[in-house]
């Protein structure tokens, strides 16, 4: 059934007012009411105004809720995320809680790509710090003790200054067998020349030194390389 109009409206909204449960202010105005639904004038309530600003609000919310609803997926297994990294993967644990929690795909991606930019570098820097912290592990126990291997450091540092490259010292001082070597090749004065057919012709401290000037050394890290080099100078300096 149609509801009749109403014909006086000031009077519905004074009523309205007066059951309204409204605290109301010495001047008439509603405490907290925004000025905009407050008419000055006739010290009444703009009652059409708010209804309808209501009704904008609540359709506004309805279709938020329907587009959030429609990109939401079938079920936790569809979500198609572009994995950014190998140390990432998919997890259907976390899948799950996404979809409980009312993730689109669009947000489940988000948190894999804040993932990838935020978590892996902090991991990546924890890997790189204990491999460090192992490989000097290595070398305090080599030179027995911390007191003697700060020593051997200092020398080690001003010998490859004056005979290395900035390139290869660094490269060779990234391991601790690359530093044992970098100490036996510092130790001796006269280098023992030999034969040996995996190197290009004799093999001696030069022709070491010019292979760790190699890109595959001092860039690409070849294992096989590197070992082949560190061979070459457990060859010429073996421990006494």
């Amino acid at each position: 059934m149609k509801e009749k109009p109403v014909e006086n409206f000031n009077a519905m909204n004074l009523a309205a007012q007066q059951n309204s449960g409204f605290p109301s202010q010495t001047n008439g105005k509603p405490a907290n009411l925004p000025p905009k639904f407050w008419d000055e004038a006739t010290q009444t309530v703009k009652l059409q105004e708010l209804i309808d600003d209501y009704n904008s609000m609540a359709i506004r919310d309805e279709n938020l809720i329907e587009t959030h609803n429609r990109n939401m997926p079938e079920s936790y297994d569809k979500y198609q995320i572009n994995i950014p990294n190998e140390l990432l993967d998919r997890d259907e644990e976390l899948f799950k809680q996404f979809y409980e929690h009312g993730f689109t795909n669009d947000q489940a991606q988000f948190v894999y790509d804040l993932a990838n930019e935020r978590v892996i570098p902090v991991l990546d820097q924890l890997t790189v710090n204990f491999e460090a912290q192992k490989q000097l592990s290595k070398l305090i126990n080599y030179f027995g003790g911390q007191e003697r291997f700060d020593e051997v450091s200092r020398q080690l540092a001003a010998w490859a200054k004056q005979n290395l490259s900035t390139e290869v010292y660094d490269a060779l001082g990234s391991t601790a067998e690359g530093v044992i070597a970098l100490y036996k090749m510092m130790s001796s004065n006269e280098p023992i020349l030999s034969k040996d057919n995996g190197y290009e012709g004799e093999l001696s401290e030069q022709t070491l030194r010019k292979m760790m000037e190699d890109p595959r050394y001092w860039r690409d890290k070849d294992s096989a390389y590197i070992n082949k080099i560190t061979r070459g100078f457990e060859k010429l300096y073996p421990e006494k």
